[in-house]
């Protein structure tokens, strides 16, 4: 797979820049490294590499995106060149079958790739206890029940065309079902929440 994303919806109060900076402090060490970049409107980007230990180690990534919502972030994880660990774990398997010795000099590597293709995993559990600990939750689940009117913060039925309260019209508001799962989204979401399918 040379790149997969995946995306979640957290509501409550969650600075993006705060949660970018807790994942550098959180992957800026032993085997990984991590750099925090501020985007626009809000926007914070970080990126988590492994370090390479040897000449022709894989070079692989995951990078967060995680952007401001009316509701709290939604958050992107994207990963490169996962094939890579795999193709050199594979390497390592067929040199220490062709000489059994040489796997006590791998097993370093074997950990590192190990831990790699886990990597992900990792990652959102990290993003999941930051906004724990910032009284935040996950997916749509009670936020959706209704739409807030982006003129006056007035919350609606879904499904109203126009606000209850200024009569301002409802349409961009409105949350974006998907076509896999019927999953209700949040409106500028480009992936379900619950079935990564794209919207």
């Amino acid at each position: 797979m040379a790149e997969s994303v995946e995306q979640r919806a957290y509501h409550g109060e969650i600075d993006p820049s705060d949660l970018a900076q807790a994942l550098v402090l959180r992957f800026n060490e032993g085997e990984t490294r991590a750099h925090y970049m501020k985007g626009q409107a809000g926007r914070a980007v970080v990126q988590i590499q492994n370090r390479q230990r040897e000449y022709g180690d894989p070079t692989t990534a995951v990078t967060v995106h995680i952007s401001p919502t009316k509701t709290g972030i939604t958050v992107s994880v994207s990963e490169q060149k996962v094939l890579s660990v795999a193709a050199d774990m594979a390497k390592t398997g067929l040199q220490t079958w062709l000489n059994p010795v040489r796997l006590l000099g791998e097993i370093d590597d074997i950990a590192r790739n190990v831990r790699w293709l886990g990597m992900r995993s990792e990652v959102w559990k990290a993003v999941d206890e930051y906004c724990q600990t910032q009284g935040s939750g996950r997916g749509a689940a009670g936020i959706l029940a209704n739409v807030i009117c982006p003129y006056c913060g007035t919350p609606n039925d879904i499904g109203a065309q126009n606000c209850k309260s200024c009569r301002a019209p409802l349409a961009e508001a409105q949350p974006i079902v998907c076509g896999r799962c019927g999953f209700m989204n949040e409106p500028q979401a480009d992936f379900c929440v619950n079935c990564s399918a794209r919207l």
